[in-house]
């Protein structure tokens, strides 16, 4: 199985409309199959400060998804 690396899929996570902060991108790593172990990688203050930022960044807004005139 090739995958994305936990923390690399955390930073494009953390980069969409449907994470807020950190543990929003927990909660989709583990729902994404990443386990526990990996998950640990977000435990130190520093990775989850650098998330949280990126979680706050303004998006763009996401475009809408029906073609509806």
């Amino acid at each position: 199985m090739n995958r994305t690396h936990v923390v690399e899929r955390a930073y494009q996570l953390a980069r969409t409309n449907d994470c807020l902060n950190t543990g929003d991108v927990v909660k989709a790593l583990s729902g994404e199959g990443y386990s526990g172990a990996e998950i640990s990688h977000f435990q130190g203050s520093s990775i989850r400060a650098d998330l949280n930022r990126i979680c706050k960044m303004p998006k763009p807004d996401l475009e809408p998804t029906s073609n509806a005139a």
